[in-house]
């Protein structure tokens, strides 16, 4: 392989965004390859977000829906969301379009079943890696990976989900069922999430808040219940499965490279909500930008401190009281204007919006929690 302007290290989600934008757009980028241990693509995840506003992958949407269900203690808030309609992709979609995309740029490709070996080495004005017993030399290394040790979390959001279809009308296709908080698990928020593609077919996803990650086998008959509850006794067929683990308020010391991290480890997810994809694409627009400038490329963009401080006392509200879990979202969907709260959980809040999340929850118990959150606004976090 001769030498590259850019390496970029696994091929998930970061990485195919980022490589995807320099496909279509190089600039003073000549060669990029995105090295993939994977030696294929399948469905295996579905990302979701609110559309707040027209986005590159549109054509890919495969479902939205307009209204958005919270449940939990005998209570229910149904929240009107068509202003800003809740979406879902499919990864496979989205792997399909990049995988197209960088094959046909003459500047981007993709290497699969290509695992790098050991780390990155320091060479003159740039980088060699070693891909498959053979060395390749880059000027820019993004590394999307994640970390070989797993960092300790406040929470882990841990998820196991099977898209099905039942022989009978079962689901209501206009409300995207985000918690349907269920008791029974101590020291853990436990929920099925719902996302219905029509009346008989759906995304059932059984999900768990826990201070440590839980594999699908352990996730199974929280799952099989789940289905089971929102199939209403219809008989049932699996199409495909997705599972894994989302960081929630990683704490530590934080990991560092002399090259840039990024991806679900490196800041692509929200720590209090998993949501992932759009900051992901809000860092590789801003990465690409830069590369195609031949300036250097830079990790996710840290949050501000509001949303640090809030966040990190959220987190640690559920885990040293997870049985608060159903009144805490209730009313944060009930006593909250949809727009404020949509904004708040993507990432695009005013002072307003944060302070009328503050109002619709109860003080005392965050009030217990703040000096937790102290760091993350006077040193930036310790993730």
């Amino acid at each position: 392989m001769p030498d590259l302007d850019v390496a970029i290290l696994g091929g998930g989600c970061a990485g195919l965004s980022l490589a995807e934008r320099l496909a279509e757009e190089p600039g003073r980028v000549g060669s990029v390859a995105v090295f993939e241990a994977r030696d294929g693509y399948r469905p295996d995840r579905t990302w979701s977000f609110w559309r707040q506003g027209p986005h590159r992958f549109e054509s890919l949407v495969r479902t939205s829906w307009d209204r958005m269900r919270v449940r939990g203690d005998g209570r229910e808030a149904l929240v009107d969301c068509a202003a800003f309609p809740y979406q879902a992709l499919q990864a496979q979609d989205f792997y399909d379009h990049c995988v197209q995309r960088l094959g046909s740029s003459e500047v981007t490709s993709l290497e699969l079943d290509a695992a790098v070996e050991g780390e990155p080495r320091c060479s003159g004005d740039g980088w060699t890696l070693t891909v498959g017993g053979e060395e390749v030399r880059a000027r820019e290394i993004v590394d999307t990976r994640p970390p070989d040790v797993l960092p300790e979390c406040l929470l882990w959001q841990s998820f196991s989900g099977c898209v099905v279809r039942t022989d009978r009308a079962r689901f209501e296709p206009g409300v995207a069922t985000l918690m349907d908080l269920a008791p029974g698990d101590p020291g853990a928020v436990a929920f099925t999430y719902v996302l219905p593609w029509s009346e008989r077919e759906a995304l059932v996803e059984w999900t768990v808040f826990a201070p440590q990650r839980r594999s699908a086998e352990q996730l199974g008959p929280g799952l099989a219940q789940a289905v089971a509850r929102a199939s209403g006794g219809a008989s049932v067929h699996v199409e495909r499965e997705e599972s894994g683990a989302l960081p929630m308020g990683p704490i530590g010391p934080r990991t560092t490279a002399p090259w840039v991290r990024a991806g679900l480890f490196a800041g692509a997810a929200r720590p209090a909500t998993g949501y992932a994809f759009q900051r992901i694409q809000r860092w590789a627009d801003r990465c690409a930008e830069r590369l195609r400038a031949g300036q250097p490329a830079v990790g996710a963009r840290p949050d501000g401190a509001v949303t640090r401080a809030m966040d990190r006392v959220f987190l640690e509200v559920l885990r040293a009281d997870a049985a608060r879990a159903p009144e805490l979202f209730l009313d944060l969907f009930t006593r909250t204007e949809p727009a404020r709260l949509v904004r708040f959980l993507s990432d695009g809040a005013t002072l307003g919006d944060a302070l009328a999340v503050v109002r619709a929850l109860p003080p005392r118990p965050f009030l217990r929690r703040l000096p937790a959150a102290l760091p993350e606004v006077l040193h930036g976090g310790t993730a």
